[in-house]
């Protein structure tokens, strides 16, 4: 590549040295043939018109030999000058400097390049070579010392660059760094540059840290220089935490109980799971739902994809089981009392069960239309001449409602009355699975 206004303004300033110098001297203009090993500075296309033949005047005084000319003095180089002043150039390219020696009338035209970097440029084969990234200058020098630089700079094109994967998937909260190859693995460009499609997925930073935001796909596109790329991401959403809930802690054998599974984070890529329980106790129904075969308590446990567990308790219960250890246990406190054992009538397990299911829907020794609790022998035609009654509800097994019955005073006085010999107890259960007890005494 040569700068035309360079070398013309080169061409100008040798002109007119030479013209000066002439005049001066009153030589005769240099020959435009340049030494061996040279550059030759003629501007292409002029050419130097050959000295017209003059014919030699006589001397004075004839047999006389003619005066000799005085030999001309040595012209200095006093400057170089390389067209281009600058380059920039790919690596294994080539450059044909064109070297200005001023005065062009120079005696000793001669000069010698040299690269101050040999790694960045070298003289391969008579001509000079990019090797290597990087800058460095071609220096000029004539005979005299005298220099002249032209500054080189040598990059290496991007060609390719790459991941070594095409897509990766993460958990959402997990982080990655990326490792972009470069091709060739010298290129002038080494700036990586980084952009994500969906920032609401995936973010990425100028390191190429990559950070798993939300569950979806998203493109990291990374790019050097005009050299592009992308590597698709896919981000999951794991299950963390799985719960399983009945509707109540508590059933009935025969009742049918519902379920749900609640799964963390809701937005879980992977929400299926599978419902297990322990025993034989329960039957599930396919909808969600399960029915109470027998009594006993029995664990239902739900089971993620990525096998993270959670698990729910249930009782179920036989209340003619549960009135029944009720009974024996009473009759437990009245024996460490030393009192007589109360005995069992039918028509008390009826009252006892009439106010049972009273007093769900009223707590209270008032029956629900406000009459005292005794009126429900008159109802039912059970005699008597002493009664008393015993209400509890929430406790969950027969030793909890006996032991609280005893730690009550007025409680514990109609377990222990002596003049009490029969007891009717209910034990029955709500819609939410709370369990309401009753004892009735009497004579």
């Amino acid at each position: 590549m040569r700068l035309l206004s360079q070398r013309a303004i080169a061409a100008i300033l040798a002109g007119f040295l030479l013209v000066s110098l002439t005049a001066c001297q009153n030589l005769p203009p240099p020959s435009r043939t340049p030494p061996a090993g040279t550059i030759d500075t003629t501007p292409p296309g002029s050419e130097s018109a050959p000295a017209t033949p003059q014919p030699a005047e006589p001397s004075e005084e004839p047999g006389e030999a003619p005066a000799e000319s005085p030999e001309p003095e040595p012209k200095e180089v006093l400057n170089l000058l390389i067209d281009p002043a600058r380059a920039e150039i790919t690596k294994g390219s080539r450059i044909d400097p064109y070297v200005f020696i001023i005065p062009s009338d120079a005696t000793d035209r001669s000069y010698t390049l040299s690269s101050g970097d040999e790694s960045v440029l070298r003289e391969l084969g008579g001509r000079w070579t990019a090797v290597g990234p990087g800058t460095t200058e071609l220096t000029a020098t004539a005979t005299n010392g005298v220099t002249g630089t032209m500054k080189v700079t040598v990059i290496v094109p991007v060609e390719g660059i790459t991941l070594g994967v095409d897509e990766i998937s993460l958990n959402r909260g997990d982080r990655a760094t990326l490792t972009v190859t470069i091709s060739p693995y010298d290129a002038t460009d080494q700036n990586v540059r980084y952009r994500s499609s969906d920032e609401r997925v995936v973010k990425v930073s100028g390191d190429g840290t990559v950070e798993a935001v939300g569950a979806g796909t998203a493109q990291i596109h990374f790019s050097v220089g005009d050299v592009r790329e992308s590597l698709a991401v896919t981000v999951t959403a794991p299950v963390t935490a799985i719960s399983i809930r009945t509707d109540r802690r508590d059933y009935r054998v025969g009742d049918k109980g519902y379920f749900s599974v609640q799964i963390v984070p809701e937005d879980s890529s992977d929400k299926t799971n599978t419902v297990s329980f322990s025993g034989d106790r329960i039957t599930l129904t396919g909808d969600n739902s399960f029915s109470c075969d027998s009594a006993g308590e029995v664990t239902l446990t739900a089971t993620a994809s990525n096998g993270i567990t959670g698990s729910q308790t249930i009782a179920i219960i036989d209340l003619a089981s549960f009135a029944d250890e009720v009974f024996r246990l009473t009759n437990v406190e009245r024996i460490n009392a030393g009192l007589p054992v109360l005995n069992t009538r039918s028509e008390l397990t009826l009252v006892a069960d009439v106010r049972a299911n009273e007093i769900i829907r009223h707590f209270s020794h008032d029956r629900p239309d406000g009459r005292e609790f005794f009126t429900v022998f008159q109802d039912e035609n059970v005699s008597y001449y002493a009664a008393g009654e015993n209400l509890a509800a929430g406790q969950r097994t027969p030793a909890e409602v006996v032991r609280g019955w005893m730690d009550s005073p007025d409680h514990r006085e109609n377990i222990l009355r002596s003049e009490f010999g029969c007891l009717g107890v209910a034990v029955t259960m709500d819609n939410n699975g709370r369990l309401y007890w009753t004892q009735l005494f009497s004579n």
